[in-house]
Parts: structure tokens; C-alpha cells; sequence
């Protein structure tokens, strides 16, 4: 399972580095994401997996969330970064990548999975210096619902996935 979350997270951030072509802009404006987290620390989650755009663009995409212990209150996005790879559908490669505001967004718990049930946190923020091949200078946002699917071992709370679904949104300047 962390091989998979790791082969993931590897090829979305190898299709981030590779060189684009592309000739504007990416049409979508808003894209629906899935995918997992594959890696956190108290203060750091990373995320990756696909896309799809309000104009029919595919993507792979990558996020890493800096952001207060869990448990603060507030919890608030302290930086980070979202990474998209697109393709549309005549073949035009493009990439949308922006930064996380300082304290410009937060994560809330919905559900805190009481008695070792799933949990869910409610990640949003601001994307900050939002650019592509051809734009600079745009903004977006970030919304996204993680899910800890869990189960009890031996008197222990064990995390065995860890999906997130959401959109992000931008603006291209």
C-alpha cells in the first residue's frame, strides 16, 4: 500500500518537472480532484493523484499542505503548494502551480471518527502566485475533503488509507 501512495506521489511530481508545451492557458478553470495522501508529519500532509477540468482537460496533480498541529484550534494552512500536470483533448500539455496563502485557509474536522471510525478533515486555502506556461500572477483556491479510513488492532487506531476528493479553482492573469 505505501509502495502504491509512493509510485503515485513519484510520477505526479515527475510529470511536474518535465518540459510543457503548451500555447495558453489551460481551458478548465476548476478542476475535480481524487487521490491520496502519501505522506504526513504532524504539520505536513502531501497528496496526489488525478483531475479532471471544467472544460475537459485531464490532469495529474500533486499538493503539499504546511499547517498547524492537528488538534489546534484554529488550524490554519501555513503554506504549501498545488501542482497541476494537464492534457486536453487535442493534446495540448499545459500546468497550473500556485502557493498556499500564510493563514489564508484552515482544517476543520467534520467528522472525528469517534471510537476509531473514519475521519474526515476539511482542508481549505487560498493559492497565492498562480501560474502556467504562458500566465502569471493568478489566484485560486483549494478545497478538499481527506477521509482516514481506520480500524482498531489490538486496542490501537490504525490508519490503512487516506483518500481526498475536492476542487481547485483558478484564476489566470
Amino acid at each position: 500500500m505505501r509502495a502504491r501512495f509512493l509510485l503515485v506521489g513519484c510520477f505526479a511530481a515527475a510529470a511536474l518537472v518535465l518540459p510543457l508545451e503548451g500555447t495558453a492557458a489551460p481551458a478548465s478553470t476548476s478542476f475535480t480532484i481524487v487521490g491520496y495522501e502519501y505522506a504526513f508529519t504532524s504539520t505536513v500532509g502531501s497528496f496526489a493523484g488525478t483531475a479532471t477540468g471544467n472544460a475537459g482537460e485531464k490532469a495529474i496533480w500533486n499538493a503539499t499542505v504546511e499547517h498547524d498541529p492537528l488538534g489546534s484550534v484554529p488550524t490554519y494552512v501555513n503554506g504549501g503548494r498545488v501542482e497541476l500536470a494537464t492534457a486536453g483533448g487535442s493534446g495540448d500539455l499545459d500546468y497550473v502551480k500556485g502557493t498556499l496563502g500564510y493563514h489564508r485557509g484552515s482544517i476543520t474536522t467534520p467528522n472525528p471518527g469517534s471510537t476509531c471510525t473514519n475521519q474526515q478533515y476539511l482542508v481549505t486555502g487560498a493559492l497565492e502566485n498562480v501560474t502556467t506556461s504562458t500566465t502569471s500572477g493568478g489566484a485560486g483556491t483549494f478545497i478538499a475533503r481527506l477521509t482516514h479510513d481506520r480500524y482498531s488492532l489490538l486496542g490501537h487506531c490504525v490508519i490503512y488509507k487516506a483518500g481526498v476528493r475536492g476542487t481547485v479553482s483558478f484564476s489566470y492573469t
